[in-house]
């Protein structure tokens, strides 16, 4: 076992040759017979990261990211690195430290943590930032965003990153959300875009970032 034990799944030997030779296979038919434009990988705390890494070198997706959840910037960061062949990083990630943080701001007001570590405010790494607010898995957690979904979401579609929406958001919000997706394409804020200024107060947060076409 290269990774985190999980008891969850069963368990993949990717040393082997085989294994690997299979997985290849099942990609590139997603990819060239069934249309597939990229992947999500599931819990990739369960092996080693190199292994996602051969896979897309292999596959050549438009798109990857991982699942790699904690909270810790740090090792999200080294599990990007990880992934690297020939030099050349092959996945991003999921903002886990951005959703904790936006749990503590929208969820229980504390707006200074929007300006800690996370992944889509760090230039070395922003490219590789997928942001959310929720997903199938955190909207079962007691949280309180409820009353700032909207809010919370219109901070992922300002920042740099590649925003992720859930569904059940924007089944609910879809008028609102609409309008913060054209202001994101209006300004030509992209996975690249830089921040110019990130301000908390006692009562929320203030946000300026520099898109292609405006701020």
């Amino acid at each position: 076992d290269t990774g985190d034990p999980f008891d969850g799944y069963r368990d993949l030997d990717h040393t082997n040759e085989t294994v690997q030779k299979n997985v290849k296979t099942y990609l590139d038919f997603l990819l060239n017979e069934l249309g597939y434009a990229g992947f999500r990988y599931d819990m990739v705390k369960g092996y080693a990261a190199k292994y996602t890494g051969m896979y897309n070198a292999s596959a050549n997706p438009i798109y990857s990211v991982g699942e790699f959840w904690d909270g810790n910037k740090t090792l999200v960061t080294n599990w990007i690195n990880s992934t690297k062949v020939d030099g050349k990083i092959q996945s991003a990630a999921f903002d886990f430290p951005m959703k904790y943080k936006i749990n503590s701001a929208f969820g229980g007001g504390n707006w200074s943590a929007l300006g800690e570590q996370m992944l889509s405010n760090d230039n070395s790494y922003k490219r590789y930032s997928v942001t959310f607010v929720d997903n199938h898995d955190t909207y079962r957690d007691n949280n309180k965003l409820s009353t700032n979904v909207c809010a919370a979401n219109a901070y992922i579609l300002t920042m740099p990153g590649t925003p992720c929406l859930f569904l059940k958001h924007w089944q609910s919000n879809k008028g609102t959300l609409k309008r913060l997706i054209a202001i994101r394409k209006a300004a030509g804020i992209s996975n690249e875009s830089e921040i110019t200024s990130a301000n908390a107060s006692t009562s929320g947060f203030t946000l300026k970032v520099k898109g292609e076409n405006g701020t």
